[in-house]
């Protein structure tokens, strides 16, 4: 009967195979005990209730063993009691339990059921931008400046979404047949990776830019490099855009505008007719400078950056890269490296305190260009001009030498009108003898700089003429085809390789 009962009850409820299979041995055994009983007293014996708890007392189960010996039955109120008196509390079938008790003995049935506990779901986050690290624009050489890739920066506005935070939902704690609490896990908030310039917001579902720049992260964090972001194209603005800081634009820089900021500025698309100057940093154009003869002047303190220069006057505090450079004026503390993309360098002018680094100079159509190596830009050109102010008052000299000596020739024969010229023409002399010493004194020092041993080179795999070269106070004037050139000077005279 107890097996016919239990398989009867593992069919209806397979989760608690296991139980059933306990609980049928426990009565077997119970079974036996009452009918050893039986047979050795002769007193009646009543029906007894038996219950059985699962070993994480969320199930239990009863059944209702027959009287022996005309023994008293069991009422249905009798085995609530029992069940309450056995520490069953919770979760009681109470509409289950009547049909049940029903079937009269021997039938194994479930009488309570406990909650188990609701899990809860800890706290999220979910990033809306990459993890890049803060990088500067400046760089040591042309190689490291990829303008395939674009500058791998993220600009943000203030206000702007970085994480959507999910707060941690607590679960719901559980309970057992016997009325115990079964605590649910506790739940745990999500790391928010809040750092420089960003805030929680969004009653805590957000988190937020505090102001206005470029996207970076730093030591697991999101920061902000606090910058002036203008979305969309530059060309209508009237007088000059002064920034403090620096500079992020989307689009393309045209119109006439004229911009001044104290950091870098990073201009996303083209420049055509423009001013545009960093006072303290690098600037660069992602799309190239396309500019107008006259009227296009990039000028940095340190880095000007650019795939394609051409129409420009550029000026760079360290150094200059781009892919190609033509018709432009260049003038940098450092080098010109045009050693990506085509790599050439065709009718402009340069100007580099270091060297010219590039694939190639010139292109079949001719064309001449000048460049002015290893040395301060200033200082061939002072070397020039000094030079020549020194010729032209030498000249100056001569000329008023002449008239002097005819006019003292006269000695006391000479009018009151000539005296008065004589004593002009002496001082103009005198004003030349200052010059000339102070000329001298400046070309002195100037050559003193030329008389230093410069590094200052041009290199490149292919030269098409005609290129004008200036190391120090040498000059040379290439017009033939070269290859694999490394222009440099030894003792006072270029050589090309």
């Amino acid at each position: 009967m107890l097996e016919v009962s239990g398989k009867e009850a593992k069919a209806q409820y397979p989760d608690d195979s296991m139980i059933v299979d306990d609980f049928i041995w426990a009565l077997k055994d119970a079974c036996r005990t009452r009918y050893k009983k039986a047979l050795n007293d002769p007193a009646p014996l009543k029906a007894e209730t038996h219950f059985f708890l699962s070993k994480d007392r969320m199930s239990a189960y009863a059944c209702v063993l027959p009287p022996e010996n005309d023994g008293d039955g069991l009422t249905l109120e009798k085995f609530m009691e029992d069940m309450y008196c056995e520490g069953i509390h919770y979760g009681v079938l109470q509409e289950e339990i009547p049909q049940e008790f029903a079937l009269g003995y021997l039938h194994i049935f479930p009488a309570a059921r406990g909650k188990p506990f609701q899990t809860g779901e800890d706290g999220k986050v979910t990033e809306l931008f990459q993890r890049r690290k803060n990088m500067g624009l400046e760089v040591q050489n042309g190689s490291e400046v990829d303008f395939t890739e674009g500058a791998q920066l993220q600009p943000i506005k203030k206000g702007g979404v970085i994480c959507l935070i999910r707060p941690p939902r607590a679960g719901t704690d559980g309970m057992d047949v016997t009325g115990q609490e079964i605590p649910s896990p506790q739940t745990v908030s999500a790391f928010v990776p809040q750092g420089k310039n960003t805030v929680i917001g969004r009653g805590g579902q957000a988190l937020i830019a505090r102001v206005d720049g470029i996207l970076y992260i730093e030591n697991d964090r999101f920061c902000i490099h606090e910058q002036k972001i203008i979305d969309g194209d530059l060309d209508q603005f009237q007088g000059t855009l002064q920034i403090s800081g620096n500079l992020y634009i989307g689009g393309n820089v045209d119109g006439g505008v004229d911009i001044q900021a104290s950091g870098d500025i990073i201009i996303n698309g083209k420049v055509g007719r423009a001013r545009v100057m960093s006072t303290n940093g690098t600037i660069r154009v992602q799309q190239g400078i396309h500019g107008t003869d006259g009227e296009t002047f990039i000028t940095a303190a340190c880095q000007v950056q650019s795939p394609m220069m051409e129409w420009a006057r550029i000026e760079a505090g360290t150094s200059v890269i781009a892919e190609v450079i033509l018709n432009s004026i260049i003038r940098c503390g450092g080098t010109v490296y045009a050693m990506s993309g085509r790599g050439m360098i065709a009718d402009s002018q340069i100007q580099a305190g270091d060297s010219v680094l590039c694939m190639r100079i010139g292109n079949l159509a001719g064309g001449r260009s000048q460049f002015s190596v290893g040395y301060p830009p200033h200082i061939p050109e002072l070397w020039k001009k000094l030079k020549a102010d020194v010729a032209n008052v030498q000249s100056t000299f001569e000329k008023l030498w002449e008239p002097i000596t005819a006019l003292r020739k006269k000695g006391t024969r000479i009018s009151d009108e000539e005296e008065a010229l004589l004593e002009q023409l002496v001082e103009q002399r005198d004003l030349c003898t200052e010059k000339r010493k102070s000329l001298a004194a400046e070309l002195k020092a100037v050559n003193k700089t030329l008389d230093k041993k410069s590094r200052g080179r041009i290199r490149c795999e292919k030269l098409y003429p005609a290129l004008d070269v200036q190391i120090g106070r040498s000059t040379e004037e290439i017009t033939t085809i070269e290859e694999n050139c490394n222009i440099h000077v030894e003792e006072n005279r270029i050589l090309l390789k």
